[in-house]
């Protein structure tokens, strides 16, 4: 039987599969081949963790969980505390059939302990942000959250009008159907009336409900910009808004879930990061599932990037306006922009040209729009350091 000799710069590796009020950890000492595991309930702190382990096992002490809704607090209070901790991506972590079918809080972190002291581990640990990083990430996605709350309800509200036969169909003087959600169709939901008191009722929560989410969207949305015209990312507007469809909104979304651009190694990662690559690669016949997208990781970025597009018909190749009040970015920046611009609306029409749907071709150039938009960031992020 073969004998192996592991290599690493830590005596100790614990994995710690992380719940809210408790965790389950499974520990192997490299130096002495002990392995063991423990239960900590009731809410356990980083120290609980920490004196569990130093306790028995020989230092450095490695720690690792899964990432998942518990997020980045217990890594930064392990790091705290003067121990190494990763987060590691939990798609990184090969799982067998056995493990799905009979998943466990003790079998998940064997299973991740196994990963992580494997002679070849395929386990990859994900980017941790400051705690400033994360309250703006925080902020943007409450917007976010409140903006598709917003548009729900509208939905809600549309479809009990549409049930009881009562349609918007309000016209202007070119014969095009006017815009909901104005005052003139506010007004005109308000005069619905209904010989059910049930319905009457239903009618004002639907209306008040969509109203006062419309004003937390407006609300939500000017802590947004505030945060995008401060000091710290005004020079990512800048550029980011040099590329069509982009505005503040999406730019300053973009920004703060990225955090740091020099984290991608190239702009497939970034395409996937965000889960707008293909589903499938395959090197014989397509069928009828190639065409999707994995749909993989960070949402609030990908929803933003092809609501940006939603207009790109209209685009043309010129340079784009300078909105009032912008500043100019550096001129390489600028000409990169443009190469972008230029790019993004002849890939559309190219690809409406041979037959894609357009909203399959708008997914396609979302792809390329967030490998535009790293390689700008990256520009503005080295550019920002220089001047430090």
């Amino acid at each position: 039987m073969p004998q192996y000799t592991m290599h690493s710069k830590y005596a100790t590796t614990v994995a710690i599969d992380q719940h809210a009020r408790s965790v389950t950890m499974r520990a192997l000492d490299l130096t002495s081949g002990e392995e063991r595991r423990r239960q900590l309930t009731n809410c356990p702190t980083a120290e609980d963790m920490v004196s569990w382990a130093k306790s028995w096992a020989a230092e450095p002490i490695h720690f690792a969980y899964e990432s998942g809704p518990c997020g980045f607090q217990l890594a930064r209070e392990i790091r705290t505390l003067g121990y190494d901790c990763d987060i590691i991506a939990v798609t990184s972590i090969a799982r067998s059939k056995e493990d799905k079918d009979f998943k466990d809080d003790n079998r998940d972190a064997g299973r991740l302990l196994a990963e992580l002291t494997a002679i070849h581990p395929k386990c990859k640990p994900i980017w941790i942000p400051s705690e400033k990083s994360e309250t703006d990430r925080d902020l943007v996605r409450a917007y976010c959250d409140v903006e598709s709350a917003s548009r729900r309800t509208k939905l809600q509200l549309s479809g009990f009008l549409l049930r009881h036969g009562c349609v918007w169909n309000e016209r202007t003087k070119s014969g095009n159907l006017k815009h909901t959600w104005t005052r003139e169709y506010i007004k005109w939901v308000q005069a619905v009336e209904f010989s059910e008191h049930s319905d009457v009722i239903t009618l004002d929560r639907y209306l008040r409900f969509a109203l006062e989410n419309m004003a937390r969207t407006s609300e939500m949305g000017r802590l947004c910009l505030e945060l995008a015209h401060s000091e710290r990312y005004r020079p990512y507007m800048d550029a980011l808004t040099r590329l069509k469809g982009v505005d503040d909104i999406t730019a300053i979304i973009f920004t703060v879930t990225m955090g740091d651009f020099t984290r991608f190694k190239n702009g497939r990662s970034v395409s996937a990061y965000f889960g707008l690559t293909p589903a499938r690669h395959d090197s014989g016949e397509k069928t009828g599932k190639n065409g999707h997208i994995t749909k993989a990781g960070d949402t609030t970025v990908r929803h933003a990037v092809v609501e940006a597009l939603a207009n790109i018909s209209c685009f043309t190749r010129g340079i784009k306006a300078l909105p009032k009040g912008r500043v100019t970015p550096s001129a390489h920046i600028e000409v990169e922009a443009q190469k972008c611009n230029t790019r993004n609306v002849e890939r559309y029409r190219h690809l409406v040209s041979c037959g894609k749907l357009a909203n399959v071709a708008k997914v396609a150039v979302a792809s390329e729009l967030v490998r535009d938009m790293w390689v700008i960031g990256c520009m503005v992020q080295q550019e920002e350091a220089t001047k430090r």
